[in-house]
């Protein structure tokens, strides 16, 4: 039987926003998707690679919404500005599980390592997508910089009741990068 990524995401998502991402196991998952165990491990291994998995479903959605004319016609700058407003825009339909996840796996070193890597991971995909050069030191700063922007603006989006503040934080962040330096040029 094939999973379905939207399912999967769903379900843990749920457990998370009824309080349950401590309690519940891989297993318990499984067999809400009527799967072996082991098929659901394959893809997810453990609960603190969880959010890995949603952010490499998400990357590939908000890759696939930008089309090929709107990468030619704009400047990497306003692609890389999209790009993270669009994942922004998908994620909210699970902000609060995000919250209950965050905030039960805080004290946990691995699961922020594992999630900042993801992020990490997730910034570079972007770049590769609009970058015209192979790996360069210009690519490697402004990949550290632009996750200090998103890790900014997703904890306000996370935290704040003002639905756009992580959008805003993106645009002045983006803004600033692009006024102070020249990386997105030499990308």
């Amino acid at each position: 039987m094939s999973l379905n990524n939207e399912k999967i995401c769903s379900l843990f998502f749920r457990e998370a926003e009824l309080g349950n991402w401590e309690r519940f196991t891989i297993k318990n998952i499984a067999d809400q998707l009527k799967v072996k165990e082991n098929e659901l491990k394959k893809i997810i291994p453990n609960k603190e690679k969880f959010l890995k998995f949603y952010n490499n479903t998400v990357d590939l959605q908000v890759l696939n919404d930008i089309s090929e004319e709107e990468l030619k016609i704009s400047s990497n700058d306003e692609i890389i500005q999209e790009y993270f407003m669009n994942k922004l825009e998908i994620m909210s339909k699970y902000k609060f599980g995000f919250i209950n996840i965050i905030n039960t796996s805080i004290t946990n070193p691995n699961f922020l390592f594992i999630n900042i890597n993801s992020n990490k991971e997730s910034i570079n995909k972007f770049l590769e997508k609009v970058s015209n050069n192979k790996k360069n030191i210009s690519k490697v700063i402004l990949s550290k910089l632009l996750l200090g922007v998103w890790l900014l603006a997703f904890n306000n989006w996370l935290y704040d009741d003002e639905s756009d503040k992580g959008s805003v934080i993106i645009n002045k962040g983006i803004r600033r990068i692009k006024i102070s330096t020249s990386l997105f040029s030499k990308i």
